[in-house]
């Protein structure tokens, strides 16, 4: 190769580094609206709080509808049932034609509904919870207490269980209504008052039951 040659390949070559290095120190200087240091750190601490505070609220907002989602005619009759113990008599689905020709209730009439009642017959024991389908509430309600009267008012009984009818109850919260008819046989009281206090003592329990249910999960 010429002499000439090679000094302009050189100068050539110079050029090219010149134009690379000036390109490089242009994008450096470009590179000012990133932020370091400080103000980076507070940038970061800033989202990590945005992250922390979403995962909060989406929590919170899991945990209410978690508890919505738990509150249902079955998860309360379990909660009752649970509360008695052994005393709890019943172990029976109540079947359709029962509850419509007992109870008044039909299926359009709820939503949900949680109805068991002792398969032997001696025992009156029955607890039914529904909560009503839409415009139905009052249908609802006035069935269970139209049932609760027959049984109390006009139905016969046998005479250890007279207390225990006479002490039943229809109950209802949070749009949930319930005719509860429970207690333990009583094998103790001698006297008409001391089955009377035996059966309401016995009920009392379903009752707290059945709203200490809703504190819970509020």
């Amino acid at each position: 190769m010429r002499p000439e040659m090679k000094k302009y390949k050189k100068i050539v070559s110079a050029l090219l580094l010149a134009a690379v290095l000036s390109l490089s120190l242009s994008a450096c200087g470009n590179g000012g609206d990133l932020t370091y240091g400080s103000n980076d750190t507070t940038s970061a601490a800033d989202s990590t709080a945005s992250v922390d505070s979403a995962v909060t609220s989406a929590d919170d907002t899991a945990s209410d509808s978690s508890s919505e989602e738990y509150i249902t005619a079955e998860n309360i009759g379990n909660a009752i049932k649970k509360a008695y113990g052994d005393s709890f008599l019943p172990d029976t689905e109540i079947q359709a034609e029962i509850l419509e020709s007992e109870f008044g209730i039909t299926s359009d009439m709820c939503s949900e509904i949680y109805a068991v009642m002792p398969m032997i017959g001696f025992h009156p024991d029955r607890l039914v919870i529904i909560k009503p389908a839409d415009g139905k509430e009052n249908e609802v309600k006035s069935a269970l207490e139209n049932a609760l009267k027959i049984k109390q008012e006009q139905s016969l009984q046998y005479p250890a269980n007279a207390a225990k009818v006479s002490a039943a109850k229809v109950l209802d919260s949070h749009g949930y209504y319930c005719f509860m008819l429970l207690g333990a046989p009583d094998d103790v009281s001698q006297t008409e008052d001391e089955q009377g206090k035996f059966a309401q003592e016995q009920m009392e329990i379903g009752i707290n039951a059945f709203n200490d249910f809703f504190v819970k999960e509020q």
